[in-house]
């Protein structure tokens, strides 16, 4: 299980680099899962585009303006936030101790790294637009397609998807936001897949009605997007151990090279209290003896655990 790159690359290759671990594995393959859903989304749109069963939409735009005040201030203001807490997140690799996870979502950051990547992609929107300038801008018709609006449609999903699992979460777990209403809506875990499939299916089918995409035609092609990315995203859990294995099976332990082996009576317990600061308050020690959050799954004590004792059956072949 590698909750973020710092253990992928740690245990592939035996280099640290502490920088690694704001790249959380679960975050990447969310964002593979909407890259792959947005290939497929695409080829299953220009399939039945080719079939006459969608069409395009002419739209006027007005080319050769230049960027205007709003532009420029989106740019800069996304470059920002970047920089402050992208660029802030490295350096504060270099401090034992820090919960990055924690550092993502607190008021902490680079102001120098914020104004340097605003100020890059503020002048890169204005050279753009400059660009493209001219003497008089001129209005001009074209055709979009549905596949064109794919980035779009991703979007949506994305920002409503997360807004969505991330309100649903909270209405299961109500007795948790009541207590903590603030921390349980910027906490970076606890996502519910049908609240994002939800709301975010409401967004899309609003954009695509807008556009003009017959409805049953975009539900029909993003089926097989759907259920590719949804592939994907479990396969980040299974990685990161985001808790989709069960409960630990009793009947084996690993050992210190990280070898599967079957457990001897007490070897189990023995276990749990070794990494009790795992299972106790989701955290691991690491070269430094600092300690890093990996998990909001924690027990209240060891004897509540869950687990089971189940041997494989001897049929099987043996895979330790």
């Amino acid at each position: 299980m590698y909750p973020n790159l710092y253990y992928a690359i740690k245990d592939w290759f035996g280099v640290e680099i502490n920088a690694l671990k704001i790249f959380y594995t679960f975050g990447i393959f969310v964002a593979l899962a909407f890259i792959v859903a947005a290939i497929f989304l695409s080829k299953e749109l220009k399939r039945k585009e080719k079939q006459g069963l969608l069409l395009p939409l002419e739209e006027t735009i007005t080319v050769g303006k230049p960027a205007s005040i709003m532009e420029l201030l989106l740019s800069g203001f996304i470059g920002f936030v970047f920089g402050f807490k992208l660029i802030g997140a490295f350096i504060a690799t270099r401090t034992p101790g820090v919960d990055l996870q924690e550092y993502i979502f607190s008021s902490n950051g680079s102001w120098g790294g914020g104004l340097l990547l605003g100020g890059l992609l503020l002048f890169l929107k204005y050279r753009e637009k400059n660009q493209q300038k001219l003497s008089k801008p001129e209005q001009r018709v074209i055709r979009i397609w549905p596949h064109d609006r794919v980035g779009d449609i991703v979007i949506f999903a994305l920002v409503f998807g997360i807004l969505g699992a991330k309100l649903f979460d909270n209405f299961e777990n109500w007795d948790r936001f009541i207590q903590n209403p603030i921390g349980s809506l910027l906490s970076p875990s606890g996502l519910t897949f049908y609240g994002g499939l939800i709301c975010a299916a409401i967004a899309v089918c609003w954009y695509a009605a807008k556009k003009g995409i017959k409805l049953w035609h975009l539900v029909d092609s993003a089926g097989p997007a759907l259920m590719i990315a949804y592939a994907v995203g479990r396969i980040g859990c299974q990685v990161s151990g985001d808790g989709d294995w069960g409960i630990y099976n009793s009947a084996y332990i690993s050992d210190r090279p990280g070898h599967v082996v079957e457990a001897a009576p007490g070897d189990f317990e023995r276990k749990l209290k070794q990494q009790a600061t795992y299972f106790l308050d989701g955290r691991v020690t690491n070269s430094d003896s600092s300690l890093s959050a990996v998990s909001d799954r924690y027990a209240e004590g060891l004897a509540q655990v869950p687990n089971k004792n189940f041997k494989g059956p001897s049929f099987l072949p043996a895979w330790m």
